[in-house]
């Protein structure tokens, strides 16, 4: 056999193993996602720094400023960093990692004091697991979260108005999420949400803050 033939053998040999490597990542099925995401949620507990409890009175303090941020790619893309209050307090930790895909396919894993959420990124949709309670399906385009039980909506964003969209979870207005403005660098200017309800369920509060981080990380990577 020539030297040429055999070389292309090798490189055939390689470009298989690698493809090999590389396909529980293009489209990655349940055990995948379980591993990983055993995985992702060791990483951020071992390196987040002491999170800061965000009370009901605190959480207009949260904002899009983070610390720790790193971005690795390999076979996949793996983001991660924490985002901090308007007083520069850690507040919620993340790590967001995309597989390779035709279509969007991602993991998304937060953690704040209190709570600790899982998003399963399928496109347009993610599934949302807080606290290991699977809560619904979230529609990132209609803004509408559709409760895993009961089949209905039970939150909506209201993305018509992209700097400042209204959160209602069971049809009551929660809060208000805001996206910081290009090139706004005072911390007051990043704030997540300008307002707060202050009578909050535990319910209400957990699902705003997962809709709120979601949004946050979603316009980054």
């Amino acid at each position: 056999m020539g030297i040429l033939a055999l070389s292309a053998i090798m490189v055939a040999g390689a470009g298989f193993y690698l493809f090999s490597k590389s396909f529980p990542n293009f489209k990655p099925g349940d055990k995948k996602i379980q591993a990983d995401l055993k995985a992702i949620r060791k990483e951020v507990l071992d390196a987040m720094p002491d999170l800061s409890p965000l009370r009901m009175e605190d959480m207009e303090s949260l904002s899009s400023k983070e610390i720790d941020k790193s971005v690795k790619k390999r076979v996949t893309t793996d983001q991660r960093g924490v985002f901090v209050t308007i007083f520069e307090e850690p507040a919620a930790a993340y790590y967001h990692r995309k597989y390779l895909s035709n279509n969007r396919d991602a993991l998304l894993f937060a953690k704040t004091y209190h709570h600790e959420y899982n998003f399963w990124i399928k496109g347009d949709e993610a599934n949302l697991v807080i606290d290991n309670l699977p809560v619904g399906v979230y529609n990132e385009k209609t803004g509408i979260l559709i409760g895993a039980r009961s089949q209905k909506m039970i939150a909506k964003l209201d993305k018509s108005k992209p700097e400042k969209m209204a959160m209602t979870v069971q049809g009551r207005n929660v809060g208000n999420i805001v996206m910081p403005r290009p090139g706004a660098k005072d911390n007051l200017s990043q704030r997540c949400f300008d307002f707060v309800r202050n009578d909050l369920t535990k319910e209400e509060e957990a699902i705003l803050l997962a809709i709120a981080i979601y949004e946050m990380v979603e316009r980054t990577v």
